[in-house]
């Protein structure tokens, strides 16, 4: 039988790359995610959900931002990352592996961090989440950048992480309105120049600093190392 993107996931070919399911960046998404919520002056969602929700570290910083009375529930199709998540399980806070899109549920808000761009259809699976809640935040890697075509990044990533698609932010944001997606906030955020790590996130922290003071989109195109988040309403199916 032919392999299919998901497999990577469920099989533990994933989990060999990324043994930690990107636990160490959880809290500071979270963080960025709670921000641009409370900028949105939206009312405090009753329940969340989390489609591909990995290790849960998200929704574990969440649960501790939002009100004492937010049900949080993730969902991911991978067995070794449940397993993970688990560890994290409270009486508000809950996780299952489901393919949440053929759950049959609804929630006041889904989240949607750095997933579609692994989907080997990411046009099918955004109109597929248009029915679990009327408001979406995503978080998307802009991976299509100078630099990264340079040193051809975006082959690593692939192979690494099992991207399978690659954004500018004017693609992300026409990939949302072709879906259905109206975007009614939106910030760009780096991790790297927030809390870099590793020599090489430290040698180029300066020149993205600057540039992004200048012009956080037109960083994000020349030296990368940037996400869109984006709070999203769905628009009628």
């Amino acid at each position: 039988m032919q392999k299919t993107a998901n497999d990577r996931y469920t099989d533990g070919e994933y989990l060999a790359s990324n043994p930690t399911w990107g636990e160490e960046d959880s809290a500071w998404k979270a963080r960025c995610i709670h921000e641009l919520w409370n900028q949105s002056n939206l009312p405090s969602p009753l329940s969340i959900a989390e489609i591909g929700c990995g290790a849960g570290g998200i929704l574990a910083k969440l649960h501790d931002l939002f009100p004492d009375n937010v049900q949080l529930d993730g969902f991911d199709i991978a067995p070794a990352a449940i397993d993970l998540a688990n560890r994290r399980a409270s009486p508000r806070l809950n996780f299952h592996l489901e393919d949440l899109t053929k759950s049959g549920q609804s929630f006041d808000l889904l989240l949607c961090v750095d997933v579609f761009e692994h989907v080997e259809d990411p046009f099918a699976f955004l109109r597929s989440l248009k029915k679990l809640a009327p408001v979406v935040v995503f978080n998307i890697p802009l991976e299509m950048h100078v630099a990264g075509i340079l040193i051809n990044h975006q082959r690593w990533t692939r192979r690494h992480y099992g991207h399978l698609h690659f954004y500018t932010a004017a693609v992300a944001f026409e990939t949302l309105s072709d879906c259905g997606y109206t975007v009614t906030e939106f910030q760009y955020i780096s991790r790297l120049t927030d809390i870099p790590r590793t020599t090489s996130e430290y040698l180029f922290w300066l020149p993205r600093r600057l540039l992004s003071l200048l012009n956080k989109e037109l960083s994000a195109r020349i030296l990368g190392g940037t996400s869109l988040l984006v709070i999203a309403r769905t628009n009628s199916p």
